[in-house]
């Protein structure tokens, strides 16, 4: 598998606090949020790209544990821009992660896992609860990914699995679609909801979130996932 981090953007709401390093590379209680990532991944992926684009020359040399793709034009796409460009040259299962997440390692595990069951279906990560304060998914009776954006539904996790079957359709999509939010791309190719907890999530967009990760640190797997639908 291929993991494909998606750390071009700005990441303007959280004003100084990412002014110098794009959001992946802020500070998060001692470490940066992909070192945090990188960790988790490592033992379930053989292959990373991160893809850059905003204040990447301040980054990019620093990282050697990875394949690197820099976006000059970052601003003038959307993140399906960012994970289109990602996918370049890849033939394998990717597991997709947006920059300014962080999970656990049983949470990557679990995902994973659902999508090696998943005979041939991408799987993409959901926090459950129906809200509507942020991008959301809603899935079909079949429990395939229906509706993506922002909607009442279960909030879309910033993680994901694109099966290798899907890779064609889901650059074509990526391309039609480049000045949108990437994934929409799950409505198109069959996509199996995966809820995590979220206890085992964070996700950074306001100085406020970095105030409550620090307090949610460290993430730790429970022996149960508590998963309220």
């Amino acid at each position: 598998m291929h993991a494909v981090i998606l750390a071009a953007g700005e990441g303007s709401r959280l004003g100084s606090h990412g002014s110098e390093v794009p959001k992946a590379f802020i500070d998060l209680a001692g470490r940066t949020l992909y070192d945090r990532q990188h960790g988790c991944l490592t033992g379930h992926v053989d292959e990373l790209t991160v893809v850059l684009g905003y204040a990447y020359e301040n980054v990019v040399d620093d990282i050697t544990d990875a394949r690197t793709i820099v976006m000059e034009d970052w601003d003038d796409y959307e993140n399906a821009e960012s994970l289109r460009r990602g996918l370049a040259g890849i033939d394998d299962d990717v597991l997709v992660l947006n920059g300014d997440v962080v999970v656990t390692e049983a949470t990557i595990a679990s995902v994973v896992d659902q999508h090696s069951s998943a005979a041939d279906r991408s799987v993409v990560a959901y926090i459950p609860g129906y809200q509507n304060h942020s991008t959301a998914l809603r899935s079909d009776d079949r429990g395939l990914v229906a509706e993506y954006g922002m909607i009442t539904g279960h909030r879309h996790a910033g993680l994901g699995v694109i099966d290798r079957s899907h890779l064609d359709a889901a650059r074509r999509y990526l391309y039609r679609h480049r000045d949108e939010w990437y994934p929409g791309l799950y409505t198109a190719i069959e996509t199996e909801m995966a809820p995590i907890p979220a206890d085992q999530h964070i996700e950074i967009n306001y100085p406020r979130d970095l105030f409550a990760a620090r307090r949610k640190l460290p993430l730790e797997a429970t022996d149960e996932l508590d998963l309220q639908t």
